[in-house]
């Protein structure tokens, strides 16, 4: 049945933790084979230095690594432009653009905050190019994160680690937000796939597994068994990041 819908994962990362674990998934052929057991064919991958110790020198690395898998798609770890750390956002936007990739942001574990005053020029040049911009719920609030939607309606985000208890804050954004999108791995609400669909299309809903922390049998069965069009489902399993990344 896997082999009828093509995969494609918006979180996945390589590289050695510092606290290590994860079932010692670091390198590139390691994330390949978890996918091709799995039946993934594509994902978008960070690196993991990226995010615990510098950003740019861990993208600079994911682009090393990656060089010659056509499989895999950077994430690159974005961040406030006043530092200066990072190219300047018109050329960040462009490189990332150019890899058919996408940004992660980490603001709460990278200390500042999405709002405009602190990270709105990044923001901006990613949204002129329509830089997909990857986010975990617990790196911000709801109230910033609908004021990011409102200000950047052009920047696709695609909100990470949700839970099951979320509804209540998801659909009143969707309702007045086209821009913002749902990885499913954590969506554990019952037929909360069907009802979202149901509501506001297959579009919305983005698959993923956090490979390696999390196991793809979870992630992939919420798919493969929802009660849904085989139209839908691909749009879930890797139309629509295909279409975020410009492929």
């Amino acid at each position: 049945m896997a082999s009828e819908i093509e995969f494609f994962d918006c979180n996945t990362r390589i590289g050695r933790p510092m606290a290590g674990g994860d079932r010692e998934l670091f390198t590139v052929p390691d994330l390949l084979s978890e996918m091709d057991d799995a039946g993934i064919g594509r994902a978008l991958v960070y690196h993991i230095l990226a995010k615990e110790w510098c950003p740019a020198e861990g993208n600079s690395r994911l682009l090393s690594d990656i060089a010659d898998c056509d499989r895999l798609y950077p994430c690159f770890v974005g961040l406030p432009h006043a530092t200066r750390e990072l190219p300047p956002p018109r050329e960040f936007a462009s490189l990332v653009r150019s890899h058919h990739g996408a940004v992660r942001l980490w603001p709460a574990e990278h200390q500042y905050v999405i709002e405009d005053w602190c990270m709105g020029e990044t923001l901006s040049a990613l949204a002129e190019r329509g830089v997909p911009v990857l986010l975990d719920v617990a790196q911000t609030n709801w109230g910033a994160l609908s004021a990011l939607l409102t200000r950047h309606p052009a920047l696709p985000v695609v909100l990470l680690d949700t839970y099951y208890r979320v509804d209540r804050y998801l659909y009143p954004l969707w309702e007045k937000h086209s821009n913002l999108y749902l990885e499913t791995t954590t969506y554990q609400v019952h037929r909360g796939i069907e009802a979202v669909v149901a509501r506001f299309g297959p579009e919305r809903l983005v698959f993923g597994t956090n490979l390696p922390t999390l196991e793809t049998g979870g992630p992939l069965a919420q798919i493969l068994y929802a009660e849904l069009p085989e139209a839908d489902k691909q749009a879930i399993a890797g139309g629509t990041l295909q279409r975020l990344l410009g492929l």
